[in-house]
């Protein structure tokens, strides 16, 4: 690995940390807390548990996520913590109150949260960071194995060379990403297979996101005529 990699790799890791123990006044807080997201947030009516709300819920699930002990009971323990040294208050280590809060988190808020935070973030990008003067965007796809639920099979069903119940749920997802600072602009989820579930017709749906005058930049599954 040359110095210029490292380097990177370092700046990632750095950056993870700040958002893993909260030692510094991040952009990504500074998002969550705004009137924008607010107001995404606020949508989320079916939350009556006054420590786990869903703007907390969503910081504590991307703390959770970026740490090396991603479980359950690790990130209720940061909360447990954070609660008696800012607040000298004591709550309980049970994890359940937390699982059930993520579980009512909406999958459409999380998507305009992603469409929101990429947004702002786009829009604070410094103009000599962009080439030409353009912003430079990128798409691709791939898929993912999912938690085999019957939900999951039943949205999500396995491919068919496999016998029934001896395979996951896969997901196909497409994401645009904005290159020139590094953000998920938005992203479209389908089936592994079926119409109106491949990348083209699932950038179809999110093409919005790329505007007049952006460097699209994809592989060559995408320069068709669309």
């Amino acid at each position: 690995m040359d110095s210029n990699c490292k380097e990177m790799v370092a700046q990632i890791k750095n950056h993870k940390e700040l958002v893993i123990n909260g030692s510094a006044d991040i952009s990504l807080t500074k998002m969550l807390n705004s009137d924008h997201c607010q107001s995404i947030l606020s949508e989320c009516r079916d939350f009556r548990d006054r420590i786990y709300t869903p703007s907390k819920t969503i910081f504590i699930f991307i703390k959770q996520v970026l740490n090396t002990d991603k479980s359950c009971k690790k990130a209720v323990s940061d909360v447990v913590a954070e609660a008696f040294v800012q607040e000298d208050k004591k709550i309980s280590n049970n994890t359940g109150p937390y699982c059930k809060a993520r579980q009512r988190i909406p999958e459409e808020t999380v998507q305009d949260l992603v469409k929101a935070t990429g947004e702002m973030a786009s829009e604070q990008s410094l103009p000599q960071w962009r080439p030409y003067g353009r912003e430079l965007k990128v798409v691709d796809g791939s898929t993912a194995k999912m938690a085999d639920t019957k939900e999951n099979q039943e949205e999500y069903p396995q491919v068919k060379n496999q016998k029934k119940g001896l395979g996951f749920p896969i997901i196909r997802f497409v994401v645009v990403m904005s290159l020139t600072i590094g953000v998920v602009l938005n992203y479209a989820l389908g089936a592994h297979k079926g119409k109106g579930t491949g990348e083209s017709s699932l950038l179809r749906s999110i093409f919005d996101c790329v505007k007049k005058d952006d460097i699209l930049l994809g592989d060559r599954y995408y320069p068709n005529f669309f």
